[in-house]
């Protein structure tokens, strides 16, 4: 993202929206706040407040405690931006559905603005809109929770399943993004990380 453009994102959102050195930046949506200029390709972690997101939290803690992350246990959940309109692509117990941003507007989140050119967006939507309806990988949950739980002795295995990060990564590997775990081993906290995102 140009430095312009930075500047014009850091006026529009005032200073709740943080910039760093590298070409990201973010805004961070309490309750009843929201965003008025969704793109397509960005991010969205949320801090879900349920028993579940609280779980998830508590093993994300674990991984970052060990790895001097800590902060970044905030979030529980994620989901990617598939158009201008605030849709997002998520994965939920049901499987891999399109929703509202808006959705999310009675809780917390942090919006992830991506340096990405217009066709790289276009191809992180696609894979991500391919991927609809697809199930759960509930088996992929459990394992990672257990690679959390033993130091990351293992990796999970990848068997094409979603789950919220897995979608995410996979869509934004195909506009070029990398990242240094791979997908399956991914938590809201390595897009957090990789993208320089602090509660």
């Amino acid at each position: 993202m140009s430095e312009a453009k930075l500047k014009k994102l850091h006026a529009a959102a005032g200073s709740a929206l943080a910039v760093s050195e590298r070409p990201f930046a973010y805004k961070r949506c309490g309750p009843g706040e929201g965003i008025s200029d969704p793109r397509p390709g960005d991010i969205v972690l949320i801090r879900g407040t349920g028993w579940l997101g609280k779980s998830i939290r508590f093993f994300i803690r674990m991984r970052c405690r060990r790895e001097g992350d800590r902060a970044l246990a905030h979030w529980s959940h994620a989901g990617i931006i598939v158009n201008t309109q605030g849709h997002l692509i998520e994965v939920i117990p049901s499987g891999v559905v399109l929703n509202r941003l808006e959705n999310y507007r009675a809780e917390e989140y942090h919006y992830v603005y991506l340096d990405l050119s217009a066709a790289d967006r276009a191809r992180a939507s696609q894979y991500a809109y391919s991927c609809l309806r697809q199930k759960y990988g509930r088996v992929s949950f459990v394992l990672l929770a257990l690679t959390v739980l033993t130091g990351d002795w293992f990796g999970v295995p990848d068997r094409g399943q979603q789950g919220c990060v897995a979608l995410i990564a996979r869509a934004l590997q195909r506009a070029g993004v990398t990242f240094p775990r791979r997908p399956t081993d991914m938590t809201p906290a390595d897009l957090a990380k990789n993208f320089d995102v602090l509660p």
